[in-house]
């Protein structure tokens, strides 16, 4: 049987996103199309994680949203590109704890490990085989993210 995580996932970023960047949800249609831009995989961070389950999570945000989301967590106006890249692994980190409780089932917990910038010719599909994946894009007032998850099942 396969279980799907999307609607989870969605909820918790939401959640995570809300509380620690003051980012609120919008629907696709209050967006005006010209400003739909769909993340490009130029900076992902994946977290991955073993235990009660093993797999991994890929958090990959429109350029937009990668600085609103430093910017906004660390109350500045131009974050560098490190600043960037350490608040969308930190968002990970707390997307991906939130969500690996999912799996928790006889007493087993899941281990995170630290999250990282994947490279530019990383493929998640490659890294991953063999496990399930679902993808979920949230829609925010300040850009679009793609989260992945990629799964074993039972």
């Amino acid at each position: 049987m396969i279980t799907t995580y999307t609607e989870n996932i969605h909820d918790i970023a939401l959640n995570t996103f809300e509380v620690t960047c003051f980012m609120f949800p919008m629907d696709e249609w209050e967006i005006e199309e010209d400003e739909l831009e769909y993340p490009d995989g130029s900076t992902r961070s994946i977290v991955e994680f073993e235990g009660a389950a093993q797999g991994a999570m890929m958090i990959n945000p429109n350029d937009s949203l990668l600085t609103a989301i430093a910017a906004n967590m660390l109350g500045i106006d131009e974050p560098s590109e490190e600043e960037k890249e350490g608040a969308l692994c930190e968002i990970a980190n707390i997307i991906c704890g939130n969500t690996v409780p999912i799996f928790a089932k006889d007493d087993k917990i899941c281990v995170i490990k630290p999250p990282r910038i994947a490279e530019q010719d990383e493929d998640a599909a490659t890294l991953f085989p063999n496990l399930h994946h679902e993808k979920v894009n949230v829609l925010l007032d300040e850009g679009i993210v793609e989260i992945s998850i990629y799964v074993e099942q039972d």
